[in-house]
């Protein structure tokens, strides 16, 4: 098995509750605990059959979570930022953070003030304000709402996912037929 079939686990409601392993999603589709919304392109071998394994799986029955606020890391940041600069929105492997005001100029190092930068951008921006600066950010930081962890998260599973990080936006179409049938 590959260390990227990670299966994004959503509760009832479409939030998204944790990041599962492979198996694990498997065991809850088989058990018909959950159902499946979006397929990967991996497969899974058994000695009889050959599965595919699920993207995105959604849970049958609601999972109350009791509200906890992100922890605030360098990788929550990237994964809040979707790993794309909030300068020129190029996506980056190994992006650097930035502080929108410079930690030199008494800029806090919290979520409302550190972004995702390239290197490029970081360098270009250096120790000055956007205003000395003259640069524009794509997104105003803020502290997430949620945010799921996961040691095998990578920036082309957040790309792929990122609809179901943003509850701003609606359910699409196509998924809530699967729910109603």
């Amino acid at each position: 098995m590959e260390s990227d079939q990670s299966v994004l686990l959503l509760n009832s409601t479409y939030e998204p509750l944790t990041v599962v392993h492979a198996r694990r999603a498997l065991k809850l589709l088989f058990s018909k605990k959950a159902y499946t919304i979006e397929e990967s392109n991996h497969f899974m071998s058994t000695v009889r059959a050959r599965i595919r394994v699920p993207s995105v799986i959604q849970i049958v029955y609601f999972v109350k979570k009791p509200y906890s606020k992100p922890k605030f890391s360098k990788r929550s940041v990237f994964i809040r930022d979707n790993y794309q600069c909030q300068y020129c929105g190029k996506y980056s492997q190994k992006p650097t953070i930035d502080h929108v005001i410079p930690r030199c100029k008494n800029g806090k190092n919290d979520w409302a003030n550190v972004v995702t930068a390239c290197h490029e951008c970081n360098n270009k921006k250096g120790d000055r304000t956007l205003k000395e600066s003259g640069m524009h950010l794509i997104r105003q930081p803020k502290e997430p709402q949620y945010m799921v962890y996961s040691t095998i998260i990578t920036p082309h599973k957040m790309q792929r996912w990122e609809k179901y990080f943003n509850p701003q936006e609606k359910v699409p179409e196509a998924l809530m037929a699967l729910t109603t049938s």
